[in-house]
């Protein structure tokens, strides 16, 4: 069986018209086959083009097979289905690309508020494998599964999950945030999910709002905006931003599970990436409401500095792979109270076991009435870092071909942190090279120009 679809770092994620209307189809009778008969299954999906169309298809596969479906009334975020599955203790599937451009897609599936596990993920792609092997061998076998089942239709109900989402996070977030007046609130939206609701939680939090990005027209979903753009952001808070002394902006992704801040104070402005922000917020649950937080999960992407600026709190950090189904597993296992990765997902349980950028940012928000953002920025030991991408066609080959030149490498700089890893998202190999002194960074560079084979 050949491989076609697989569940990277976070779901099935493909190029249009890769990922479409069909691969959905049969991704859910592959559910099907895998879980079998359930009561119910909700669906959501976020603002690109032909997100609607594939929640539809795959919905109409569930129904089929008896499943009862509830489909979001609108476009609504990643964390909030995830607190439905929760809520309704059932699965869900999202239809989403996260942070990466319009023209990709992809299904998330989630079970009471978690990823399922990678058992259930190789399970369901041998199935819906093994059912595109059979399309292309017998045309018939397309026809014969979209033959739906008499009175199917009566099984899909359209609900309104974001008033369900809204009003548990406000009742939940109010034990730690009585409101927000007095702050002067930046969000970039990105065009995304949350484009229809999420200004609305921190005007009833009382905030002084100005929103960017929230007009999506199916097209502009992380287009020159959110997460993966943070710089323009940082020109167009400034820009906002320019009659207020203190300001807090923050631009989230596609689908709303990743947060970055930008804090200006004084006139001095910060970035402040998912792991900053969570030492931040695990300062105030540890110091002021004194929560026995312990140990903090992190990725390999995570700077030395900050994991120095832990301990320095008395907070063990432990390191997991990339993604933040593997910070939930570190904190679903006992492993560490909270987690994060620097690209903004921030793990704060209980209302959420996966990311949630609303969740992240309103608990900053209520952790800087204690800690200095400032303060604790300037307190993190620097390290310079340097992420280079390499465009390739076959990941595994590239990784197998040059294990021994990353090798050599980490040997001949013992202090540098050096480290190579597959996109789960991308035909993209990753290499973060960390290093106190630039000028190694600049040799190890060098060094990968001159002799990684990239043509692979």
């Amino acid at each position: 069986m050949k491989v076609l679809y697989n569940f990277g770092t976070d779901g099935i994620r493909e190029k249009y018209p890769f990922i479409n209307d069909l691969i959905a189809y049969l991704l859910g009778k592959s559910f099907y086959k895998t879980i079998g008969k359930v009561d119910r299954v909700v669906i959501g999906y976020d603002s690109r083009f032909n997100s609607y169309s594939i929640a539809l298809a795959l919905a109409s596969s569930l129904v089929s097979e008896g499943i009862k479906v509830e489909l979001s009334s609108t476009y609504i975020s990643t964390p909030a289905l995830a607190f439905i599955t929760k809520h309704k203790k059932c699965f869900g599937f999202q239809i989403t690309a996260s942070h990466n451009p319009f023209f990709y897609n992809g299904i998330k599936i989630i079970f009471r508020g978690l990823k399922i596990e990678e058992t259930i993920e190789r399970k369901i792609e041998n199935y819906l494998n093994n059912l595109l092997d059979n399309l292309h061998q017998d045309f018939s076998n397309y026809l014969e599964l979209f033959k739906n089942q008499a009175n199917s239709h009566n099984n899909l109900k359209i609900s309104d999950f974001i008033s369900l989402y809204s009003t548990k996070l406000l009742t939940y977030i109010k034990s730690y945030l009585d409101n927000l007046k007095g702050y002067n609130i930046v969000l970039d939206l990105s065009n995304g999910a949350l484009s229809s609701f999420a200004s609305n939680i921190y005007k009833k939090l009382g905030a002084s709002l100005q929103v960017i990005n929230n007009k999506p027209n199916g097209f502009n979903i992380n287009q020159e905006c959110g997460t993966t753009n943070i710089n323009l952001f940082k020109q167009k808070f400034l820009s906002i931003s320019k009659n207020y002394k203190n300001a807090i902006g923050f631009t989230f992704d596609g689908d709303g599970d990743r947060t970055l801040c930008i804090y200006k104070k004084d006139k001095q402005t910060y970035i402040l990436e998912g792991d900053v922000i969570l030492l931040i917020i695990a300062k105030f649950l540890k110091n002021v409401l004194k929560h026995n937080i312990r140990t903090v999960a992190l990725t390999h992407m995570s700077s030395l500095g900050i994991e120095k600026a832990f301990e320095k709190e008395d907070i063990k950090v432990i390191r997991t792979q990339v993604g933040d189904k593997y910070i939930t597993q570190s904190i679903l296992e006992g492993k560490a109270q909270l987690g994060a990765e620097q690209s903004g997902h921030i793990v704060i349980p209980p209302f959420l076991y996966t990311g949630d950028g609303i969740l992240s940012s309103l608990f900053l928000l209520a952790s800087i009435k204690h800690i200095d953002p400032l303060e604790t920025i300037n307190n993190i030991e620097k390290y310079e870092q340097k992420l280079i991408n390499i465009p390739v066609s076959d990941k595994k080959e590239f990784m197998n071909k040059n294990h021994e030149i990353f090798t050599r490498i980490s040997k001949q700089y013992p202090d540098i942190r050096l480290y190579v890893r597959p996109s789960g998202t991308e035909d993209v190999i990753r290499i973060l090279i960390e290093s106190k002194e630039n000028q190694k960074i600049k040799e190890i560079e060098q060094i990968i120009n001159k002799e990684v084979i990239k043509n692979v």
